[in-house]
């Protein structure tokens, strides 16, 4: 492989030209997915960049027939379809300067990773009438991240050093995921960037996810707690905020510390060794709270980000009369999610329906429950699709921004994009899969229109993060009004006129 660039950047620097050189991927890098986001150094007064990209096939110049030419005024480029596993890749740009081109940078290479032949995952899509939410959807395959196009071909491959539970997207091009009792910060090249402390006091399990100051995760504590006379040491959990950069703990949240123990599953055998089972924990920029799944006890809660303290408990109602709404309406639930609308989408998995332990004749449901008030003094479900098949453990259910819902589950055997009025708009289905301990494939699913989203560069007004302000980052904000939360776009550690009047002038996309 070729020395990136030296003798290159040598003649410019003595002919003191600025010009642009490539950044990302890096010269000899192997990408784990066809999605590729090629970056490269802005030049002073360039008015348009040309980039070609070809695949490297042999003798010639591959430029001849480039799979990618193309003029653009930005200095970065994603590219979503036409690239194959296992092949090399060729590029180069240069820029316009006053109408003027420059010389062509020398060329970088990249390859992408082949896929094993004996690659067990096998797939089968298929599509309703009404048209899917475009972009790739991402799931776990026991020790990897697997990702489908709508068609059915698979764009993203990328191995794990354990099994994993949740994905999650973060800025510049990295994922955050869950396995081996670590979060774990992974490039797209496979790289591991960044994980927690891997010690017996810190073990992560289900869930991790970004907040805007670090990394929110699910902690397994264990307390000494007396019960009827005799005392046990009870497995309950943690919610633990930690700073990438330092690892300083941010905020840390125990369900011994805010749950009565008068509360538990009462159909669990041995309910102290799995109190609590918290399956999720994410902070929630809509209302600037962290929310959480207790599963075993099948709750949700929402928690004051600032204070810790209890905002809401929804769910079956206890001995300890701490949950007063939401009785009966879901059951050992999985990844409760605030809509702009104030609504709750959540799995509904129905382990505990009336009260009772269903056994294997239960049935699962994605739900969407109304909320009365702030904290609720009512709920009721709106909107609910029942599974195929009960699926009485793991599950997802994730609004998608055309209005359906992507609902997954082990049990499933795949994933559907459900319309609101129950039309199945499309469907990945698993037909064959490798046989691995834990978490099998379709643990939790997500649906993602480009793997590169650009956080690190702030766009004012993005309350909700989506990449565009409108509707959903005003409606986040007034519900902030008066508060912390993140609708403070200016600053002041309270959201107010001066953060409105600064939304309004930044609506539309993102630049």
């Amino acid at each position: 492989m070729q020395t990136p660039f030296l003798g290159f950047v040598i003649a410019l620097t003595m002919a003191n030209v600025p010009y642009a050189l490539a950044i990302e991927p890096a010269d000899g890098t192997q990408m784990q997915t066809t999605q590729v986001h090629l970056v490269w150094d802005a030049v002073p007064d360039a008015d348009e960049y040309e980039v070609q990209l070809a695949q490297v096939t042999g003798g010639g110049d591959p430029f001849d027939l480039p799979l990618l030419a193309l003029t653009t005024t930005s200095s970065d480029w994603i590219i979503k379809e036409g690239l194959e596993f296992g092949a090399q890749y060729v590029w180069h740009i240069r820029a316009i300067v006053a109408t003027e081109p420059l010389e062509w940078t020398e060329a970088a290479y990249f390859s992408t990773r082949p896929i094993p032949f004996d690659f067990p995952l096998v797939v089968e899509v298929n599509e309703g009438e009404a048209t899917p939410e475009p972009g790739m959807t991402l799931f776990n395959h026991c020790d990897s991240i697997v990702g489908y196009e709508l068609d059915g071909s698979l764009s993203l491959l990328i191995d794990t050093p354990s099994n994993i539970s949740s994905i999650e997207l973060l800025s510049g091009g990295r994922l955050l995921c869950v396995g081996g009792g670590r979060a774990i910060i992974m490039a797209m090249n496979g790289d591991e960037l960044w994980s927690s402390p891997d010690h017996n006091d810190f073990r992560v399990h289900h869930s991790a996810s970004a907040t805007p100051s670090g990394i929110l995760m699910v902690v397994r504590e264990y307390r000494d707690i007396e019960q009827d006379g005799v005392t046990r040491t009870w497995q309950g959990d943690r919610i633990v905020e930690m700073d990438p950069e330092t690892n300083e703990i941010l905020f840390d949240w125990s369900t011994f510390d805010h749950y009565s123990t008068e509360d538990y599953d009462i159909h669990q055998t041995g309910h102290w060794n799995d109190w609590t089972h918290v399956n999720d924990a994410h902070f929630e920029p809509l209302d600037g709270r962290i929310w959480i799944s207790c599963r075993h006890l099948s709750r949700v809660t929402s928690i004051d980000y600032q204070t810790g303290e209890i905002v809401a408990n929804i769910g079956m109602s206890m001995p300890s009369g701490d949950v007063t709404v939401g009785n009966d309406l879901f059951s050992y639930q999985h990844s409760p999610d605030l809509l702009s609308n104030g609504n709750l989408v959540l799995f509904d998995n129905g382990n505990r329906r009336g009260g009772e332990d269903v056994g294997s004749n239960g049935s699962s449901f994605a739900v969407e429950l109304s909320l009365d008030g702030d904290p609720p003094s009512g709920a009721e479900i709106v909107w609910s699709w029942q599974t195929p098949i009960y699926c009485p453990s793991t599950g997802d259910a994730n609004r998608l921004s055309n209005g359906h819902t992507l609902v997954t589950s082990t049990q499933l055997g795949g994933m559907y994009e459900v319309t609101p009025t129950g039309e199945i708009a499309w469907r990945l289905g698993i037909f064959a899969q490798e046989s691995c301990a834990g978490l099998r494939p379709g643990y939790r699913a997500i649906r993602l229109g480009s793997l590169y989203i650009n956080n690190d560069v702030p766009c004012i007004g993005d309350v909700d993060g989506n990449g565009d302000v409108g509707v959903d980052d005003l409606l986040a904000l007034i519900s902030q009004w008066g508060g912390p939360g993140s609708g403070d776009i200016d600053g002041s550690k309270i959201v107010g006129v001066d953060d409105l009047l600064l939304l309004l002038n930044t609506w539309g996309s993102c630049p």
